[in-house]
């Protein structure tokens, strides 16, 4: 379950100018983009610095980050925007198929597994059907998992739950680790430090940007953000330039990369977001690495930041793409898979 993913970490092919990114760009969307007469407009282009920055863009569908990377590739040829490449931070679970994955790792992507998806792969794999686990029982998980619950209280809701986290299973072994929780939350700190690694080449060697959705999910109206960036930017150091997208969703309506004729996307940028200028509390002295126990008493101040990447971002949307970022979602099975 987790082999595949640490070797897909270990092998990233992160590289200053990512080649695949660009033959896409020549050879299959310019001509693409022409064929179907789709305009795509960046707003605030002035607000982009001439040093690598994370991009956090809300997530309408699955291609909206395309024509963003496609028109900052464009505006380079002619001088106008320093650093246009990209590294995109993709779920885990798009790296399970192998002929998508070998493309996310030649595209430069960098697969970022969130505790929520370790423990769903494991549960299916190890019962064979997704069936299994509804999302109640997925909850009374993540929960155990956060040590907001107990084995019992797993015992309690499903049989199949406590069996689950006491018996040796995959790579978890009961004799190796104190319980389940131990060994999940190794897994994914030790994953974390990688992709924290991983992003601070891309960033400060590779001089890439890095382009995030921190609502993790794909959504017409914005919804909650994560605070998976934010964490990762106060580590760094790391300026977070909010995007609001507006129109793509009606260009990419469906799961295949070619979009409807004659459609207009805006991407409307703002201005940067240098959290230690804008509070002292952002200023923090402690080095931490992000995703890790250590950070979680850090949590109020990533919460603080993450509402104000995602108001930036709200505020650079259309109506009709604004949504409550601020109410509480309950993750569900099929986020994960």
């Amino acid at each position: 379950m987790t082999m595949e993913l640490y070797k897909f970490l270990e092998n990233a092919y992160i590289k200053k100018e990512p080649d695949i990114q660009i033959l896409i760009g020549r050879y299959f969307l310019k001509p693409l983009y022409r064929l179907k007469k789709l305009r795509i407009e960046i707003e605030g282009l002035s607000n982009i610095p001439d040093y690598p920055v994370i991009f956090a863009m809300n997530h309408t569908d699955r291609y909206n980050y395309w024509p963003f990377m496609f028109k900052l590739w464009r505006l380079h040829l002619k001088g106008l925007v320093k650093h246009p490449y990209i590294t995109v931070w993709v779920k885990g679970k798009y790296y399970e198929n192998r002929f998508i994955a070998s493309f996310m790792r030649l595209s430069g992507t960098i697969p970022v597994p969130s505790k929520g998806y370790l423990v769903v792969k494991d549960f299916v794999s190890t019962f064979g059907s997704k069936k299994a686990l509804n999302d109640k029982a997925l909850k009374y998980l993540l929960d155990y998992v956060k040590g907001e619950k107990e084995e019992d209280d797993l015992k309690a809701l499903d049989e199949k739950l406590y069996e689950f986290v006491k018996k040796k299973h995959g790579e978890y072994d009961p004799k190796i680790y104190e319980n389940y929780r131990e060994y999940i939350n190794k897994v994914h700190v030790d994953m974390m430090k990688k992709v924290l690694e991983l992003n601070k080449d891309a960033i400060f060697n590779k001089k890439l940007n890095l382009l995030v959705f921190p609502e993790g999910r794909r959504s017409k109206k914005l919804t909650r953000g994560k605070p998976g960036l934010a964490q990762v930017a106060l580590a760094l150091d790391v300026p977070v330039v909010p995007v609001g997208c507006n129109g793509s969703d009606k260009a990419y309506t469906g799961d295949l990369p070619f979009p409807k004729s004659n459609k207009t996307i805006v991407y409307r940028v703002g201005k940067p977001i240098e959290f230690k200028k804008l509070s002292e509390e952002f200023n923090i002295k402690e080095s931490f690495v992000p995703f890790t126990p250590q950070s979680k008493k850090l949590q109020d101040i990533f919460e603080k930041a993450t509402n104000i990447i995602m108001e930036r971002i709200y505020n650079l949307l259309d109506d009709e793409y604004k949504g409550d970022f601020r109410k509480k979602d309950e993750a569900t099975v099929s986020t994960f898979i």
